[in-house]
C-alpha cells in the first residue's frame, strides 16, 4: 500500500476510485482509517452483518485500500487485524466524473437523501402535534409572487405562514428548511459566507452526548448559476 510518511494514500486506481464513490463502501472503510481493528468490530460499528464486512474487506485489500497488519490472539483461530491509511485522496482524474455537479451528487447523495427524509419526518411530526395534516400549498401572494409550501391547509383566520411561525414553539421539532435568492454585493456575500461557517462552529460540540440528539444541518451559499 503506497502510503507516504504522513499516512496518506492517493488513489489512482479507477477501480478503487469507483468503490470509494459508493457511500456504503466508504462507510465500511471508515472504521479502518488510521485505526487497527478487526472485521467484527468494524461490522458492529457500521451496522452490517459480519459476512458483509468480510466480503468488503476482501475487496478493499485487493484494491490496495486496506492491508492486514497483524492478528489478535484468541482461543482457536486468531482474529486478523486490518488498517487503512489515515487519509485517502481520490483525484478527479481517477474517476468517471466529468463535472463538479456529478462529483457532488456521487459524494453527497446519501446525506442529501437523509437530510430530506429527516426534514420530511420532522414536518409531519410538527403537523401531527397540532392534529393537522400536510399538503402542497401553491398560491400567489399579495405582492404578486407565486409561493409553494408544504404545510397544513390554513385555518380560517390563521396568519400567512402561521404553521412556520408555530415551528418555533418549544414543543415542536427543531426543523427549518428554506430556499431563496439574495442579491448581495461581494462584501455582503463574503460576510454571509463567514457567518454561516461561524454559526455551525458555534453549535458544534464535537462529541456525542447522552443528553443531545443528533441533528443534520446544511448551510449553503453560492453565486447562482443560470437555469439550464
Amino acid at each position: 500500500m503506497p502510503a507516504n510518511h504522513r499516512d496518506e494514500l492517493i488513489v489512482e486506481s479507477p477501480a478503487a476510485a469507483r468503490l470509494l464513490l459508493q457511500p456504503v463502501m466508504r462507510a465500511s472503510l471508515e472504521p479502518f482509517l488510521g485505526v487497527t481493528t478487526g472485521a467484527q468490530a468494524a461490522a458492529r460499528e457500521v451496522g452490517v452483518p459480519l459476512s458483509t464486512m468480510t466480503s468488503r474487506i476482501r475487496r478493499f485489500v485487493a484494491l490496495g485500500l486496506l492491508r492486514r497488519v497483524g492478528e489478535q490472539p484468541r482461543r482457536g483461530r486468531p482474529v486478523p487485524l486490518y488498517r487503512a491509511p489515515r487519509s485517502l485522496y481520490v483525484p478527479f482524474r481517477a474517476t468517471h466524473l466529468v463535472s463538479d455537479t456529478l462529483l457532488s451528487s456521487a459524494t453527497f447523495a446519501q446525506l442529501q437523501s437523509r437530510l430530506m427524509r429527516s426534514i420530511g419526518e420532522a414536518w409531519v411530526t410538527a403537523a401531527h402535534n397540532r392534529a393537522r395534516t400536510l399538503g402542497l400549498h401553491l398560491y400567489r401572494g399579495p405582492g404578486g409572487s407565486v409561493t409553494q409550501n408544504i404545510e397544513p391547509y390554513p385555518d380560517p383566520g390563521e396568519a400567512e405562514n402561521g404553521f412556520f411561525d408555530d415551528l418555533f414553539s418549544a414543543d415542536q421539532p427543531a426543523v427549518w428548511d428554506t430556499w431563496g435568492v439574495l442579491y448581495l454585493d461581494q462584501a455582503s456575500a463574503k460576510r454571509l459566507q463567514r457567518e454561516l461557517a461561524a454559526l455551525k462552529q458555534r453549535y458544534d460540540l464535537g462529541v456525542p452526548s447522552a443528553t443531545h440528539r443528533p441533528h443534520i444541518v446544511r448551510l449553503a451559499v453560492a453565486p447562482l448559476l443560470p437555469e439550464t
